[in-house]
């Protein structure tokens, strides 16, 4: 498996300033994740979404959702997705397979392969949402786990299976195994004028 080749970026920003762990006390919530998805099967150039949906099944605020994106068993040294001057960095031997062309909005962080959505109310939900496009071929690992804050002092906890296969109670986490065809995408168009796109065999 080329995992070790799975790279993500982007997600850093600058530190500094006031303490993030500023007044935060160590708590634990539970949440669903009614939603994570990621095409098992993609072609270079396509465009692709990696979905997480996160509900608050508690009665508490949790103070600020954030997940992490990594390459499977290579943790945060070697990342997920980047960005186009990563990607564009053949010699490089982290050079990503992904290159991120959307975010979740507004939730860049400082941590690595980390973005964070805000606080999440007893009851709602919050989506991440990344849209990339494969720029290597082969079969990848991506792995995912969710936090209540950038600090580790707010752990999530599972309130039940959801859409993961983990026992309730469990950290939320989860992974995606995904076969990147060398052909690129192709477009076709319909009857109705419509372009689609079909992913190369």
């Amino acid at each position: 498996m080329a995992s070790a080749a799975v790279a993500l970026a982007l997600g850093a920003g600058c530190g500094g300033g006031t303490r993030q762990d500023a007044g935060e006390a160590r708590a634990s919530y539970p949440v669903a994740v009614p939603l994570a998805t990621f095409p098992a099967r993609q072609s270079l150039a396509q465009r692709s979404e990696l979905r997480i949906a996160v509900r608050n099944a508690g009665t508490r605020t949790i103070p600020n959702v954030a997940a992490t994106i990594e390459a499977a068993r290579r943790g945060t040294t070697v990342e997920a997705f980047a960005g186009p001057a990563e990607a564009a960095n053949v010699q490089s031997s982290s050079r990503p397979v992904w290159v991120i062309e959307d975010g979740p909005v507004n939730g860049e962080t400082a941590g690595a392969n980390t973005w964070a959505l805000g606080s999440l109310r007893p009851g709602a939900t919050k989506t991440f949402v990344w849209r990339v496009a494969a720029v290597r071929a082969g079969r990848f690992q991506v792995t995912y786990r969710l936090s209540g804050s950038l600090t580790g002092r707010s752990r999530l906890r599972l309130s039940d299976r959801g859409a993961q296969r983990s026992a309730a109670g469990a950290v939320p986490h989860g992974s995606f195994t995904v076969s990147v065809s060398g052909r690129p995408v192709q477009t076709q168009v319909r009857p109705d004028g419509t372009i689609v796109t079909v992913p190369g065999t």
